[in-house]
């Protein structure tokens, strides 16, 4: 097991508020889908030397551009639906031999900021509170692991004493980001991060049989100082404590969304319907098993609900103004049809 080094919470906050302010050109489309293009004279991926590669085939560098990237990846997606603010936080996750791999797209409505005048989480930031489940070498440690636009990555064990960081060596982790638009001029609003975590940072010798990942997107504003405005200007949005009480409590160690060597773990929501919409309130076309997950439904104009089925089980008795609540128990298949109104 790694060395463990307890600090202070600021002095632990200081240390990591290391980085450098750059950005690429882009472009922002309105709501939580986003566009960009990047200017590759101004593209920064922050690396202090080469680009490492682990296990002779994977390159953190940011681009997801390695096979196991493909169709077979399975990402949470999430999306973020705070007062006036909206985003999106895609996670997904690569088992090497190693270490492991965690891919991150951030898209955001708040401008993305970072200076090295602030803390980490002051910053624009992916959050993750992590812990890991093996049979062969159980490890009960639940940890935080941040990395922000800025490229700063800090792996943090979680005790009831506060936080203690983790001591790490050459070639324990390893972060890159991807920036998309100036941040000096306020223009990028979004960016991707991928990082390596070592097996050994977290007592391991061989891959688990899976990993506990609770995303948490961190949306600040700072002033033309570079200083965080104030509480009130930093936005923690975390997806198990907003949308799914199920996982919501970090109490425990083996809390959080799944993720295995093929990425999210979750069950599938297979919609279909004829004169209206069915849609899971949040967008999402997945749902974890032991969740309720409320369905809008909603017919075309001049159209009522006919029928619903859940599983081929009819369930129209059960929609409730317009709001149908299903308990995930594995895949969700639900047809729906509208039919003409009749006439009272």
């Amino acid at each position: 097991m790694k060395k463990f080094t307890a600090i202070t919470l600021g002095a632990m906050m200081a240390a990591m508020s290391l980085g450098v302010l750059a950005g690429c050109g882009g472009l922002q489309a309105k709501g939580p889908q986003y566009e960009y293009t990047v200017i590759e004279s101004d593209k920064d991926y922050s690396f202090d030397k080469e680009i490492p590669v682990i296990d002779g085939n994977v390159k953190i560098d940011g681009k997801f551009d390695e096979s196991f990237y493909g169709e077979s990846r399975n990402w949470f997606k999430g999306h973020k639906v705070f007062n006036n603010e909206e985003g999106t936080l895609d996670v997904t996750t690569y088992f090497s031999k190693s270490g492991i791999v965690v891919a991150a797209k951030f898209r955001d409505s708040r401008p993305v900021v970072y200076s090295e005048n602030v803390a980490t989480g002051n910053s624009s930031c992916v959050n993750c509170y992590f812990s890991v489940d093996s049979k062969s070498n159980p490890n009960y440690g639940v940890y935080e692991v941040e990395c922000s636009a800025g490229n700063v990555l800090s792996i943090n064990l979680m005790t009831s004493y506060g936080i203690k960081v983790i001591e790490r060596e050459p070639g324990d982790a390893y972060s890159a980001v991807v920036r998309y638009g100036s941040i000096s001029k306020g223009e990028c609003f979004g960016y991707d991060v991928e990082y390596f975590m070592a097996w050994s940072l977290f007592g391991l010798e061989a891959r688990p049989e899976l990993v506990y990942l609770n995303p948490t997107m961190i949306s600040a504003r700072l002033n033309e100082e570079n200083i965080l405005e104030s509480g009130a200007d930093r936005t923690w949005y975390n997806f198990g404590y907003n949308q799914s009480p199920q996982i919501s409590i970090w109490g425990s160690y083996n809390q959080g969304y799944s993720f295995d060597r093929d990425g999210f773990i979750s069950n599938k929501i297979t919609i279909q319907a004829t004169g209206g919409k069915v849609t899971e309130e949040w967008g999402y076309d997945w749902c974890l098993t032991g969740d309720t997950v409320n369905f809008n439904v909603t017919p075309d104009a001049g159209k009522e609900l006919a029928s619903i089925t859940v599983n081929g089980r009819d369930v129209t008795g059960e929609v409730k103004k317009n709001i149908l609540s299903v308990h995930c128990n594995g895949d969700i298949e639900i047809n729906a049809t509208f039919a003409e109104k009749q006439a009272q």
